[in-house]
């Protein structure tokens, strides 16, 4: 986006602009173009006004009511923190006694307006200029945060002050490489960020308090010593792994972030309805280690951990929860015998019945029970989930629904047929 158009949008004429136009409707975007340049709107303007109408809508999603009054980059919303979450980042700061938090890499300023919000002082550093106007607007009703332009590289040292804490949400894309979806091509390698892993890691080991929030593929060997990695979902998916230095580690090693929002709170803002929020930390659990799944222990309930603790290693809660037995360590699928409450480390199924997992015996058995609509669920079996589902519904003309899931027992790949409780 252009800068001179970016800085219209900031102005008395752009912000009427957009407060004009209707909630945004794909459908309606070539009458609106056509309308606004007819009323002497520039081309730019418009295409900008209604790029922010359209990512505004989708950031809902993250921010709730507050979207309508922010703005956003296409890539930078994609890696927005949602606020919810950003709201658990602050309260780390704020519990380690920091009052002011240097944003290394802040984009939109998604968790920055989080610190702003919770009373830190933020100082926000973008390194590109279109983003950081964007920041600095989102920022603005917050009188103790502003926007530096510049790389972390550059600006670490002069910004730096006794007692300041830091936080990195480094750049996890390629520049002008692009996915299918037209958007620039995410990274998974620490070699890659911008800032660099290397300065993060020295800026944040001298300061009193720092954390980085990183891809949630981190893996557990590269963790600083001494330090805390949190992975952390949201809704059942895992969203991000945040490593905390300094006074901001409440438990040094691997810690299960659960955030799932409550009944009613579908837009997930937080601002109307608080999510519910589970730590699980790996000293209370990690070597937790029952017997494996086999014939003998199959029971007549299964539970699926939040993939948070399967990422953290810590589905020993699960297993220590309900005394079940995982069927292959680490993937967070659990047999039992009795029906518990998990509270949010997972969901808990019924187990109907169990099949071989053959195409043919499986079809079969779908089909007799009248199945038109089938769920499968798999962590550990090396099966094309999708591609199975295409080739049972070939024939599966039914009006039931029913839900399978994929596992390995004894050697023996196995259907589990399950109703959610």
């Amino acid at each position: 986006m252009d800068a001179s158009v970016v800085h219209e949008l900031f102005t008395d004429d752009g912000r009427a602009l957009l407060a004009s136009l209707p909630p945004y409707e794909e459908k309606n975007v070539v009458m609106l173009t056509t309308r606004l340049r007819a009323a002497g709107h520039s081309p730019e303007l418009v295409a900008a006004a209604l790029t922010q109408s359209r990512l505004r809508a989708r950031a809902v999603d993250k921010f709730g009511d507050a979207a309508a009054a922010m703005f956003f980059t296409p890539d930078a919303l994609e890696q927005a923190t949602r606020a919810p979450i950003a709201r658990l980042h602050a309260q780390r700061f704020l519990d380690a006694g920091a009052s002011l938090v240097i944003d290394g890499g802040c984009g939109i300023g998604s968790d920055a307006v989080g610190f702003a919000r919770a009373g830190l002082d933020v100082i926000g550093v973008e390194a590109d200029p279109e983003t950081a106007a964007l920041a600095a607007q989102n920022l603005a009703s917050f009188p103790g945060s502003r926007v530096v332009t510049g790389r972390v590289e550059d600006v670490a040292a002069s910004l730096d002050q006794a007692g300041a804490a830091w936080w990195f949400d480094p750049a996890r894309r390629t520049p002008g490489v692009a996915d299918i979806r037209g958007r620039t091509k995410r990274t998974f390698s620490l070699a890659a960020l911008t800032p660099t892993w290397e300065l993060i890691q020295h800026v944040a080991a001298a300061a009193p308090a720092a954390g980085a929030k990183l891809s949630p593929s981190l893996a557990h060997h590269d963790v600083p010593s001494g330090c805390e990695v949190e992975f952390v979902s949201y809704a059942g998916d895992v969203v991000e792994a945040s490593v905390w230095w300094g006074a901001a580690v409440r438990d040094v090693g691997r810690t299960a972030t659960i955030v799932r929002p409550r009944p009613g709170d579908s837009r997930s803002s937080g601002d109307r309805v608080p999510p519910d929020v589970l730590h699980v930390i790996e000293a209370d659990f990690d070597g937790i280690d029952a017997a494996p799944a086999s014939r003998s222990s199959l029971g007549p309930y299964f539970y699926e951990a939040d993939k948070a603790l399967t990422r953290s290693g810590l589905v020993g809660a699960l297993l220590d929860a309900t005394g079940g037995h995982e069927f292959t360590p680490g993937h967070g699928y659990v047999t039992a015998d009795a029906l518990v409450d998990i509270g949010l480390l997972g969901r808990a199924y019924r187990v109907l019945d169990s099949v071989p997992l053959h195409e043919k015996t499986l079809r079969a058995y779908l089909r007799e029970r009248a199945v038109g609509r089938l769920t499968i669920k798999k962590r550990d079996v090396d099966v094309d989930a999708d591609a199975l589902r295409r080739s049972l519904k070939l024939k599966l003309k039914g009006s039931n629904a029913l839900t399978v899931v994929l596992v390995t027992l004894n050697g023996e790949r196995l259907a589990l047929v399950v109703e959610p409780l």
